[in-house]
């Protein structure tokens, strides 16, 4: 339906509007990975920000992770990094002081990397990473939101939101809660269905972005021809 492209475009003004850096989120890593590639094609600095137990999985935008970024500087930090890199990987482990000082280097690196970011992309829970605690978005989208349970929802949102778009689709699958008392308790309805019930109108997508791209090329074909 061309949500994502939609989502994209969404992203890119609000980068452009010079109010800071934009935080996406959503509750899968999949779903975060997918718009990180499509929301990169569009110019903007992004990072994908992954929590340090997936840091050494695969990923389909390894490039414009934080880790593949700082390692990929070109200053002389970078490189000490690099070496302390290589020689704990040696020899299994560094000494007490070069061990504080590669986690001081990763640390100032991480920060100068995550803060010229133009979007830093999370998953909603990642959103809480003691890395981010100093940053502050004032744009939240949050992709995939009817199948966010409403506290990790939120997580992106204390991040000094100022204005929130939320994207999904409330007829399709809601939040997965195995545990039937929190499914009775009300975790079984996202924010975006909840703040539908206090009338909050959303914004249908109605128009195909592909179809039309599609229709525009076979007319522009036909006229050519």
């Amino acid at each position: 339906t061309g949500k994502t492209v939609t989502s994209a475009t969404i992203i890119y003004h609000l980068s452009r509007q010079g109010q800071g850096q934009v935080l996406v989120a959503a509750p899968s890593n999949i779903a975060v990975d997918h718009l990180a590639d499509r929301v990169s094609m569009t110019g903007l600095r992004v990072v994908r920000l992954l929590s340090k137990s997936r840091e050494e999985v695969g990923s389909s935008v390894e490039h414009l992770t934080l880790q593949y970024q700082v390692q990929h500087l070109e200053v002389p930090a970078a490189s000490e990094l690099r070496k302390l890199q290589s020689l704990k990987n040696d020899i299994g482990e560094l000494s007490d002081s070069d061990e504080r000082k590669y986690r001081s280097i990763l640390r100032a690196l991480e920060h100068e990397v995550l803060h010229a970011a133009d979007v830093v992309c999370v998953t909603c829970v990642g959103a809480g990473d003691p890395r981010l605690a100093d940053f502050r978005f004032r744009r939240v989208l949050i992709d995939e939101a009817t199948q966010a349970v409403e506290p990790e929802a939120l997580i992106p949102m204390v991040m000094g939101c100022k204005q929130l778009v939320m994207v999904g689709d409330h007829c399709q699958l809601g939040p997965v809660i195995l545990n039937k008392k929190a499914v009775v308790s009300g975790l079984g309805e996202s924010l975006f269905e909840r703040l539908m019930f206090l009338g909050v109108r959303p914004i249908r997508l109605a128009i195909q972005v592909m179809s039309l791209l599609w229709l525009a090329i076979a007319l522009l074909s036909f006229f050519y021809i």
